[in-house]
């Protein structure tokens, strides 16, 4: 690929986080959402010999899933139905990428609500055992959901891109 076409691509991929900023809001939630999370797992940088195992604070666990919760929401009540609005209106007709996406966003939803109900609020010493392991899960679930997120986003920036050509 030449400097011209990788040139063109960041200047198409500037117009659509100018024009949509708000996917520059979604994608900064998402990293919070990251930071948190790895707080949680209280991981020991690489090198490290200390292999003591602490349990994050309750305040810290309840305001992750609070965290959780608004960005789950903010996804499927206003960035989602916004992306596919605007890639709809954009080409013209229904996209199958919706269909095939949406719900497979959906299922992250659904464990993570699940991880949030089970941990947000009532902590015990039992539950805060099984956090580690469940917050690995919820760390693939994760993985999962923001590959499927930058999939809506990526149509966006195709049908804008096409959009412009013409």
């Amino acid at each position: 690929m030449g400097q011209e076409t990788l040139r063109g691509f960041n200047t198409q991929l500037q117009d659509v986080e100018d024009r949509y900023s708000w996917i520059n809001d979604m994608i900064k939630a998402r990293q919070d959402l990251v930071l948190m999370y790895m707080k949680l797992l209280n991981l020991t940088p690489k090198g490290s010999t200390d292999i003591t195992e602490c349990y994050p604070s309750y305040e810290e666990v309840t305001s992750f899933c609070e965290h959780l919760i608004d960005y789950l929401s903010h996804g499927h009540f206003d960035l989602y139905p916004k992306i596919i609005e605007l890639i709809e209106n954009a080409s013209g007709r229904s996209l199958s990428i919706a269909h095939r996406v949406l719900p497979r966003i959906e299922k992250t939803t659904e464990f993570l609500m699940r991880f949030s109900d089970l941990y947000a609020e009532d902590l015990n010493e039992k539950k805060m055992q099984s956090l580690k392991r469940d917050l690995e899960q919820v760390g693939k679930c994760l993985e999962q959901r923001f590959r499927n997120e930058d999939r809506l986003i990526i149509g966006l920036r195709l049908v804008h891109s096409i959009m412009k050509s013409h």
